[in-house]
């Protein structure tokens, strides 16, 4: 019989007072009686059962009764365990052992010995079932009294044994399984909390599971993460910088992000005094790498063997496999509850936290239409429509973005950006056109310009926005600007700023 039953057929018998507002969010029926009822009725029946009577009973039953009307539980479980050995089916022997073993708080051992009652026959059934729930309900409320003190592992621990006992008793009773994983959460033995939460989640569908399981695995994804950063992060920024390196950019700044090359080959043109040198091949030997330089600019970028930076993945690995497990959580717990915008928001970023892109998309484009006025769900669909080359809908949603909130940073960078590669992508078109005269591109940098501005007011030592903005105020021939931008870049790159 479920919990919940039980406790309705006994209002006005028992009192249930689980206080739980301040740790979970599923609770029982609070029933309005006292305490003291519930004990003092065990109590009467306890000492009421050794004036029963010694009709027709053994040896060991009459001398167990007359124990426990000495309240000599200790001899009295003797007799009884001896004559249940003799006569497994006597189902008064079982009955007033488990009434015994409650008398001794021996509780899981009063579970047990009911639980050989009801096989031997029904005469206590009555009584096995309110004592039962009256047990754990005693059980119950410890649990919750001890966690709402509790100050230290050792409390959590107390009220978790509470709800490990309760659990034994009333294993149907879904609250005492999704307590112990709260106590043990508290207590910080969180591989021990996730099996009761997650029987908390399946089958009692709880919506507090899901948000402390989910929790839990993300958590641990975003430690390994983070440790993955921390014992990687040379190698990353090194592997960053190789990756900087491409064609158009200044050779300067291929020295910025990488060092002097290991050899420089020259070409020259002319002879003597007059000769010139016209391009140069800069070897990394480091990188496997060659560049080419010509008229101050690189021109070319080549690879003998792909360059692997060193780079330890196993924690990454784990982020990964945690991330997972956060996801499938939060999967049950959106089939449960569709319309939890937490659950929702917290998927989105666990698969693009995995990297599970095509997943996190489609969510994405649900949570768009659902909640518009999210600003980092606009964010994030303007980053992937960014990465799609979808220009105009990139820029459509960094600008919702910014009418929710016009000091989101990201946004105002990523607005410029997807204008600087909008016009990049318009100018290269019309070269393939063969329209070089077309200038109608240089509307999209113009569009850049501002929000490039912006940028630089709150990072005005980023030298690549710097290299950025020059560029843009080049191709729009604003050459005063474009100097003074390539002029702060450099002055960044030598250390004078």
């Amino acid at each position: 019989m479920k919990v919940e039953k039980d406790v309705e057929n006994l209002k006005g018998k028992i009192s249930i007072f689980p206080d739980q507002t301040r740790i979970c969010s599923t609770y029982v029926d609070e029933v309005v009686m006292k305490k003291f009822v519930v004990w003092g009725m065990l109590a009467v029946s306890a000492a009421s059962l050794a004036l029963m009577g010694f009709q027709c009973s053994s040896a060991e039953v009459t001398s167990a009764k007359l124990y426990i009307q000495r309240k000599d539980y200790a001899n009295a479980e003797a007799q009884l365990v001896k004559e249940t050995g003799k006569n497994p089916k006597n189902e008064e022997a079982w009955y007033l052992l488990g009434q015994v073993r409650f008398e001794q708080k021996n509780y899981r051992g009063m579970k047990d010995a009911f639980t050989e009652a009801a096989k031997a026959g029904v005469k206590f059934s009555k009584e096995i079932s309110q004592q039962t729930l009256a047990v754990w309900a005693r059980l119950f409320n410890d649990g919750v009294e001890k966690i709402n003190k509790s100050q230290d592992a050792a409390g959590f621990e107390e009220a978790a044994e509470s709800f490990r006992t309760a659990i034994y008793i009333m294993p149907d009773s879904i609250v005492n399984h999704q307590n112990l994983g709260l106590a043990l959460y508290r207590k910080g033995d969180l591989d021990a909390a996730i099996p009761p939460l997650m029987t908390a989640l399946e089958k009692g569908k709880s919506d507090f599971a899901v948000r402390v399981l989910s929790g839990i695995y993300t958590t641990r994804a975003n430690d390994a993460k983070m440790r993955f950063t921390d014992k990687n992060s040379a190698a990353i920024e090194e592997a960053k910088n190789v990756a900087m390196v491409r064609e158009k950019i200044k050779g300067e700044d291929v020295k910025y992000y990488i060092g002097k090359p290991s050899s420089v080959k020259e070409e020259k043109k002319g002879k003597g005094k007059n000769a010139v040198v016209v391009k140069e091949e800069w070897t990394y030997d480091k990188y496997g790498m060659t560049v080419t330089v010509e008229k101050e600019a690189v021109t070319a970028v080549k690879f003998v063997t792909p360059f692997l930076p060193n780079i330890d993945s196993s924690d990454y690995h784990v982020a990964v496999a945690e991330y997972g497990k956060a996801i499938d959580v939060l999967k049950k717990g959106l089939a449960i509850f569709p319309t939890d915008a937490e659950f929702s928001e917290n998927l989105m970023n666990a698969y693009i936290a995995a990297n599970r892109n095509d997943e996190a998309r489609a969510l994405l484009d649900e949570r768009v239409r659902r909640y518009p006025d999210n600003k980092y769900d606009r964010y994030n669909l303007g980053v992937f429509l960014l990465k799609d080359n979808k220009f105009e809908g990139a820029v459509n949603e960094f600008k919702a973005v910014l009418a929710i909130d016009p000091a989101f940073s990201s946004a105002v960078y990523n607005l410029a950006a997807t204008y600087v590669n909008w016009g990049v992508a318009e100018q290269e078109e019309l070269k393939k056109a063969g329209k070089e005269d077309d200038k109608s591109y240089q509307a999209k940098y113009k569009e850049a310009i501002p929000f490039l501005e912006k940028v630089i007011e709150e990072k005005p030592n980023d030298v690549q926005i710097l290299e950025l903005l020059g560029q843009v105020y080049a191709n729009l021939g604003m050459a005063d600007k474009a100097k003074a931008a390539y002029d702060k870049a450099d002055a960044v790159r030598q250390g004078k700023n």
